[in-house]
């Protein structure tokens, strides 16, 4: 059989199959990276990048966005970028807030108009209650903008609403809550944008720059994927499984064939 083996026609044929299993092996590799989701609990970075926000999300469509990403060596973090009209005379307070110091508090939250919808912005954090009231008091008598200017910061996700005392204050940073209460608008960004620099609000007295860890996550298995690796494992070695099988049957047609002649 190694005689048959090594004629052109099988050493061809053998290429063939060899190279249709590479092919599946690579396809099976790029599945299994695929299979095992990394933690992404850690606060690490290397590079930071400014992305406008229409590259991330769109008014009133679900997203998905990843803050920290790989480009090469680096980890970068993923700032969106925004140019808004900010409009002071509605900010409200978000309570529940803890900065990353431990410090409980509440959050200074801004409706803004963009070019394509509205947003909310949270600009700055308050200890306790009693600073919180007279830093909204004075943030409502700062005036509108008149143009639209650039802001970046943390694109995060809402949160899921909680009863509330009255219309000036919320116990979660839930944007369809605080639409219901503030503009009423439906064409508004799903997340919300954080400041965590300084700005015209951190200036009130009380008013701290927000700090805000990133968004853990637990590393997992992606067990459809790891079934797809698996099945291109099994393609791969069918491939060669045939190749053997193929040439194990011409190889019995060939000395019954010689059988035959001299019998």
């Amino acid at each position: 059989m190694l005689k048959l083996a090594l004629t052109a026609r099988w050493i061809f044929t053998l290429v063939l199959c060899l190279v249709l299993a590479a092919v599946f092996a690579f396809l099976a590799q790029w599945q299994i990276e695929r299979s095992f989701l990394p933690d992404s609990g850690s606060n690490y970075y290397t590079k930071t990048s400014y992305v406008p926000i229409e590259e991330i999300s769109k008014p009133g469509q679900p997203f998905t966005f990843q803050e920290v990403i790989e480009q090469g060596k680096d980890k970068v973090l993923v700032r969106a970028l925004v140019r808004a009209k900010l409009d002071p005379s509605q900010t409200v307070l978000v309570h529940n807030r803890v900065q990353l110091n431990g410090n409980q508090g509440s959050w200074l939250v801004v409706p803004a108009v963009t070019e394509t919808g509205r947003i909310f912005i949270a600009t700055g954090f308050v200890r306790n209650e009693a600073d919180a009231i007279t830093a909204l008091d004075q943030a409502r008598t700062k005036p509108a903008s008149v143009s639209y200017v650039p802001i970046d910061g943390r694109y995060l996700p809402t949160e899921a609403p909680l009863e509330q005392k009255d219309s000036i204050s919320f116990e979660s940073m839930s944007v369809a809550q605080l639409v219901n209460f503030v503009n009423g608008d439906s064409n508004v960004y799903p997340g919300f944008l954080a400041v965590t620099t300084e700005n015209q609000f951190t200036k009130i007295k009380g008013v701290e720059p927000l700090t805000i860890g990133l968004a853990k996550g637990e590393g997992g298995v992606n067990w459809l994927s790891l079934f797809y690796a698996i099945e291109w494992i099994a393609f791969a070695l069918f491939a060669i499984f045939m190749w053997w099988r193929l040439l194990a049957d011409a190889y019995k047609k060939q000395q019954k064939e010689l059988l035959e002649q001299t019998a």
